[in-house]
Parts: C-alpha cells; structure tokens; sequence
C-alpha cells in the first residue's frame, strides 16, 4: 500500500482534472471505443501512438473528439465541486486544469459551467496522463515546487501523473474508483475536504 507523503507545509495550489472530478460529461468509453472498432477497454489515445497509420489515427480520434463534444454539451458539476472552488477562488488559491481532453471540449465545459479556472493545459499542449508533463508545466508557470501542488482526480492515471511529478496525489472516490486508493496520498469523497489542506 502506497505511504502517503507528508505535508511539510500547507500546499501552495491545487490542480484539478476536468471530466470526473470537476464535471460529469457523461462520457459512454466503451461506445467509444465501439464507434471507433476497438476492443471496449481500450485506451484510445496510448493506441493512437502506438500506429504509424495517420489516417486511421485521424479517423479515430475525429470520433473521440465527437464524443468529447457532445459530453461537453451535457456537461454538470460534480458533487459540491461548485462551492468549492468559488471559495478557493475567492482566498486566491492558484487552481489549474490538467485533463486528457481536446482544448475545445476543455473550454466548453468550463464555459457552460462557469469554472473559475484560467489555467487549463489539455492534450494538444502535452503528452497526456499518465505523463506528468502536463502537472510540472503548470509547476514552471506558478513558479512553484512540485511538492507544495496537490493533483485532484478520480483514475488511476490521475494519480500516476502526481505522483511521478512529485506531487500530491488526491482521489475523489466514487462508486467506481475505489480500487485506486492505495495509489493515492490524500482521499476525499467531498470537495470541501480540500480547504482543510489550505
């Protein structure tokens, strides 16, 4: 089981990722991947990189951005998400967004909800999660250590990207992702239960 870090001060900023964490977009994966004639249970992007057929990689992630936006559009906060991070954005807490998704869906998403986050990095601005890329580009821009960010998820890549930054790692528990607990230093069920960290 996997030892939580210590906290040798109160975090600096926090960093959330978009799609079940901040917001439900009711993202069917296994349609997905069935619209796209791949096994359900495939990772789409990782199989991407891993064919030289352009086309077909162009084919295939046409459908997930299809997907993606049409998620977007059905976007809605998740749990007391809302609340919360208007309280966090009114102490001025630094708060980014690191998701897998397109920029375009990012956006809608954050713009039909109303997410008071400016600073959003997406997978056309990096190697996507698990990578920690995208989590120490936001580090570099706060000017801020690695380990005085906390990264907020609810999959197990979420907590494979915060950890291999150097990050704290934190799951939203849900009814599906209790298998990812021991991967994560901190476990919240409510979001409230971030500003105790602050």
């Amino acid at each position: 089981m996997k030892q939580p870090r210590k906290l040798q001060s109160k975090l600096q900023g926090i960093i959330f990722d978009l799609d079940g964490t901040l917001a439900n977009t009711h993202l069917d994966f296994p349609q997905m991947c069935l619209d796209a004639n791949l096994p359900v249970g495939t990772k789409i992007l990782e199989y991407c990189d891993s064919i030289n057929d352009k086309e077909l990689v162009c084919q295939i992630l046409s459908i997930v951005e299809r997907h993606e936006l049409a998620g977007a559009n059905n976007a809605e906060w998740i749990l007391d998400a809302k609340e919360t991070l208007r309280r966090l954005y009114k102490a001025k807490i630094p708060m980014a967004i690191v998701t897998r998704n397109m920029r375009a869906a990012a956006q809608l998403t954050i713009s039909k909800l109303g997410i008071p986050i400016e600073l959003v990095i997406t997978r056309e601005d990096c190697q996507p999660k698990p990578s920690p890329e995208g989590l120490l580009m936001v580090a570099k821009l706060w000017d801020i250590k690695p380990q005085q960010l906390i990264y907020v998820g609810d999959y197990k890549f979420d907590l494979i990207a915060a950890n291999n930054a150097g990050m704290i790692s934190c799951l939203l528990l849900n009814d599906q992702n209790s298998e990812f607990v021991s991967m994560a230093d901190e476990v919240i069920e409510k979001f409230q239960q971030l500003e105790r960290l602050f």
